[in-house]
């Protein structure tokens, strides 16, 4: 029986409900834009992010540029590397072929991959949910989300992937069931943005693991077959560059260390450490994690371990219940929310929230379309009609949403930290008086090099001072940079070798308000004191 509009007593059909939500499909979509523009002109912050990846992103462009390939700048000899995935760097180079290194524009270019992406989402969530304000809510909060806008305005990759893994969704949302596949536009929407999201970044894999496994449910043998093919083509120049150059992945690596940034730790040998290791994870990556994202304003690392275990745990059992609840996308949805989720558990910790925001979007739709399922299933228990205005409920959010977002603006306005001024003057003036062939050992060599264009090197990360001063020797250093950036291995495994070898390293720069000095590093001591 199809249901009765109660106010008009006209029988209300699935064309009248899609054609009224249409109607204001066009309104959704210019607000949430107004909304991006107003929040993102809030927030922008013109200076360079402080987490070091950025910068090196640009120097991998820049080397792209200059007709190096995909290679280190940081040596005479420009080593290939795959560091990153080459995606976003090749996106770089070519803008900055046409409009120089511009950081500006480089920051507008992914607050415009932020945009098409949130829009994009909304339209694969009115697919999904069958619900436009549900979608709009989603997205409203989402387009305030302190967190991803911040994201937004930083030189990295993780809003063009996002942008293309909601791209290569919303195409599959839209194939049709009979449709001939290399003749779909949506086919080739999924293969291409798939592959590029794996080339910006390699979890991207995951992507393609959720996509092949909802049509493996589905039966779609033929996409299967053509998804991966094309999606191994279209790898296998990666593949083989790799292999010629000599390349080892790097992740295996990671996985398998107790420590990222402490080597001296050794890697993990037993089933108990990484059970524990994962253990970890899961509460840092899952639990506190995805309440962060959600909720940014909440600060979660000032809240009680026991407070955010319970808070997450309800956040993760509603994000998979939503999940559950996308009809027949729920094998997608749930593999891709679980397969990031692996992937969290697996890799090495101490990463906090940072590679759970790409996921963040999908979080949000799981988590509010489960609220929203609960709430729907209590007003049908207690036999009442659902309110048309229910999925606007959660916009009462956006309130704590703006409060973030005024933070932001505050420390947008800030100049870098006194420490970080030090080293980006210091490395500008190398830049002006020194040798572009000297060689500098420093904690962050990305950014150094960045304003010096010297070349940079890292210092061994041990606790054996000769270890340190052979490294120095190795790697042919000229200068050693001893900061004061707040890194833990400056204090840990720099400062001690320095100050057991005070005769081999002579002060030529040294900066206030924060102590930074710059050390001439005498290699042909140190040679014959440690017979190198």
């Amino acid at each position: 029986m199809k249901p009765i509009n109660t106010k008009t007593g006209k029988i209300t059909t699935n064309a009248n409900k899609a054609t009224t939500d249409n109607k204001y499909t066009l309104w959704y979509i210019v607000i949430l834009s107004v909304t991006f523009l107003i929040a993102y002109a809030h927030i922008f912050d013109k200076k360079m992010d402080l987490n070091g990846d950025n910068f090196g992103y640009l120097n991998f462009a820049s080397s792209i540029l200059n007709g190096k390939g995909y290679s280190s700048p940081y040596s005479p000899d420009y080593p290939a590397t795959n560091w990153f995935p080459p995606g976003y760097s090749a996106i770089l180079s070519l803008l900055m072929l046409f409009f120089g290194d511009n950081i500006f524009l480089f920051k507008i270019v992914n607050g415009l991959f932020y945009l098409g992406g949130i829009l994009l989402f909304f339209l694969l969530l009115k697919n999904v949910s069958k619900n436009v304000q549900l979608a709009f809510s989603v997205c409203f909060l989402i387009m305030l989300n302190s967190g991803l806008l911040r994201w937004a305005t930083i030189i990295m990759s993780e809003i063009p992937y996002l942008f293309f893994c909601i791209l290569a969704l919303y195409c599959l949302s839209k194939m049709e069931d009979d449709v001939k596949i290399f003749k779909s536009k949506y086919f080739w929407g999924v293969l291409l943005s798939a592959v590029a999201a794996y080339y910006l970044r390699g979890v991207g894999i995951v992507l393609a693991g959720a996509i092949v496994f909802f049509w493996l449910l589905e039966k779609k043998w033929k996409r299967i077959g053509a998804f991966i093919g094309g999606y191994a083509i279209l790898y296998l120049p990666w593949m083989i560059r790799n292999s010629v150059v000599g390349i080892k992945g790097r992740y295996l690596g990671a996985v398998l260390s107790v420590n990222n940034w402490r080597p001296e730790e050794g890697q993990i040998n037993t089933v108990s450490g990484f059970l524990s290791k994962m253990l970890v994870n899961f509460y840092d990556t899952v639990i506190k994690g995805f309440t962060d994202v959600l909720f940014p304003f909440a600060h979660v690392d000032t809240l009680a371990k026991s407070t955010v275990i319970v808070l997450g745990g309800i956040i993760l059992i509603v994000t998979l219940f939503g999940a559950w609840k996308t009809g027949k996308y729920r094998s997608l949805f749930t593999s891709y929310i679980l397969g990031n989720m692996l992937v969290f558990l697996l890799w090495h910790s101490g990463n906090g929230s940072r590679y759970v925001w790409p996921l963040m979007p999908f979080i949000a739709f799981c988590f509010f379309l489960g609220l929203y399922e609960v709430a729907v299933y209590i007003f049908n228990l207690s036999r009442k009609t659902v309110p048309k205005f229910l999925p606007y409920c959660f916009l009462i959010l956006s309130f704590f949403m703006f409060l973030s977002l005024n933070e932001m603006h505050d420390f947008a306005a800030q100049d870098y930290p006194p420490a970080y001024k030090n080293y980006f003057d210091m490395a500008k003036t190398i830049k002006k008086q020194g040798n572009r062939n000297w060689v500098v050992a420093c904690r962050k060599a990305d950014m150094f090099y960045y304003f010096s264009k010297t070349y940079v090197t890292m210092y061994t990360f041990s606790l054996d001072d000769r270890e340190v001063i052979k490294g120095l020797v190795d790697s042919k250093v000229d200068f050693v940079v001893l900061d004061q950036l707040g890194y833990s291995s400056t204090y840990r495994y720099l400062y001690p070798a320095i100050m057991k070898n005070q005769e081999l390293f002579q002060p030529v720069m040294h900066m206030l308000n924060p102590d930074t000095y710059l050390l001439y590093f005498e290699k042909d001591k140190a040679k014959k004191k440690f017979n190198l």
